[in-house]
């Protein structure tokens, strides 16, 4: 990977960082304040279906206008905005309409995950669905506006947009949640998007984007919309679904466990949230830049270096939230409301799910080279495939591991898609070096599950840590542990041959501290 490339997914993943940081703060105010509570699960039953929409639009979003805007770049267009505004006003029409089926129809779509609650309760979750829907508008107006800058090559400022939205959502939770309990989270959300948006409108003005404007819905790049956003939308509904089937069976297992599941999963989406948006964010323009056939073999050199650098990270990440998931999720939440319990049940969900961690890595990275290269199709194949397996896997596992096994079909299904995208695009851009390829992958593999072995027996004979010792002493055995961890993964990657890839990684450190 380039210089300028490297520089520039490192500046975009600092900032991130900094924006994850503030949003696991958000994380652990709530857990510190309703924990895994009643409250906190019917919150997140009410915000299911808004956040499915919002989460929907605003990546198809993203994955529609960065193809469509690089091609007006190249035709230069790029600021003929009569061009631009009616694919953006029919998928603001799209949002808006969705918000409105979400008002009016939750009293009766919601019945369906609430049929064991209360009147009051479910009343509560009307309410919340209702107010939580117009995230659906803003994060329409947002992923537009995301995508824009990032045609222009401007990274790092839309990345900043995410600091804006989680200290608005931090300082709404603080103080409002006396006043309005779970409510002050989607007050949080709602105002930090709306401020968010506000920050990047701050500098698309630069680009005079009213001074054009046509009321238009359809145009032939609208028709081309729906043609390409529908397929992707398609993908993403299904894609994100996941957790309706989770919030459907996990009340049957007792109060706190749709709580547990969604701690886990943020703190699983971390990673990939922070480096994998980071290299998908710079990596997706190169790919629709290189998309052409004649471009295949700097397509595909693309894909190479981006997924096997993102695999090379992820895999002693998994492994490490894999040894210390106790640990983790104690110092991560365990004050407050959310207590001993709520540490074992977050935990138990935590362990079977960080094999995603290096599953999303390649599927986001993956499913961006194949919006840009037109294979949405295939990719739609994939995902139902994946979400029939976890349908399936749901009802299985969970009665065969209680509730850690709706995490373990989670990850079945997200390792199937990341495997099933890799083949087909190695097939697809007609890779060369393929063995050479895939035998880096499994020495990747390898020396992740080696180096995980030979901690878990320093841990086990040489080091011990309780939670009755201080938050200190936690802390610094997981830095210890990190730094062994780390060690003997690039050591394993040595005897293995791998150099390329490790002094690449040293390159990229070094290089960057010059920055």
């Amino acid at each position: 990977m380039s210089s300028r490339i490297s520089k520039t997914i490192f500046s975009v993943a600092i900032i991130i960082l900094i924006s994850r940081l503030l949003g696991f703060v958000r994380e652990m105010v709530i857990a510190d304040i309703f924990g895994t509570t009643a409250d906190y699960d019917i919150y997140l039953i009410a915000v299911m279906l808004p956040a499915l929409a919002y989460g929907v639009i605003n990546f198809a979003s993203i994955y529609f206008f960065v193809p469509f805007l690089s091609k007006q770049q190249e035709l230069g267009n790029d600021t003929n905005w009569n061009a631009i505004y009616p694919p953006l006003n029919l998928i603001l029409l799209s949002s808006f309409v969705l918000m409105l089926i979400i008002i009016f129809g939750s009293p009766y779509i919601m019945k369906i995950w609430g049929s064991q609650l209360i009147t009051e309760q479910f009343s509560q979750v009307v309410l919340y669905s209702r107010l939580s829907s117009v995230m659906i508008l803003l994060g329409t107006t947002e992923a537009f506006m995301r995508a824009f800058l990032n045609v222009k090559k401007i990274f790092i400022f839309p990345a900043g947009g995410f600091i804006a939205y989680n200290l608005f959502c931090i300082a709404s939770i603080y103080f409002l949640y006396e006043s309005f309990s779970v409510g002050a989270i989607i007050i949080g959300v709602i105002a930090g998007l709306f401020f968010q948006n506000l920050f990047l409108l701050s500098k698309i003005m630069l680009y005079k984007p009213f001074n054009n404007y046509t009321p238009k819905f359809i145009t032939e790049h609208s028709q081309a919309l729906f043609k390409t956003a529908g397929v992707v939308v398609l993908i993403e509904l299904i894609n994100r679904s996941y957790f309706l089937l989770d919030r459907f069976i996990a009340p049957s297992f007792g109060e706190g466990v749709i709580s547990a599941l969604n701690y886990s999963q943020v703190i699983v989406q971390l990673p990939d949230s922070i480096i994998g948006f980071a290299i998908g964010a710079v990596v997706f323009p190169l790919f629709s830049e290189s998309s052409e056939t004649d471009q295949l073999h700097r397509f595909q050199a693309f894909y190479k270096k981006a997924i096997l650098s993102a695999v090379f990270i992820a895999i002693p990440i998994a492994t490490f939230f894999f040894l210390h998931a106790e640990q983790i999720v104690y110092l991560l939440f365990h004050r407050g409301q959310f207590d001993a319990h709520s540490v074992e049940l977050t935990a138990t969900t935590l362990r079977p799910y960080v094999i995603s961690i290096v599953s999303l890595f390649v599927i986001s990275t993956s499913m961006r080279a194949c919006y840009s290269g037109g294979w949405g199709r295939t990719v739609l194949l994939f995902v139902v495939g994946a979400f029939a397996l976890k349908f399936v896997l749901n009802t299985l596992l969970s009665n065969t591991f209680g509730y850690a096994g709706i995490s373990v079909a989670t990850a079945t299904a997200h390792l199937f898609f990341a495997v099933a995208m890799i083949l087909f695009l190695m097939l697809k851009t007609k890779m060369q070096d393929k063995k050479q390829f895939l035998a880096t992958f499994v020495s990747l593999i390898f020396a992740g599950i080696s180096s995980g072995y030979l901690l878990y027996m320093i841990d086990k004979y040489l080091i011990s840590v309780s939670f009755e010792q201080s938050y200190l002493n936690i802390v610094l055995y997981l830095i210890g542990s990190g730094f062994v961890l780390v060690v003997i993964y690039l050591l394993s990657l040595y005897i293995l041959r791998q150099n390329e890839l490790i002094q690449q990684f040293f390159e990229f450190v070094k290089k960057n501290e010059k920055q």
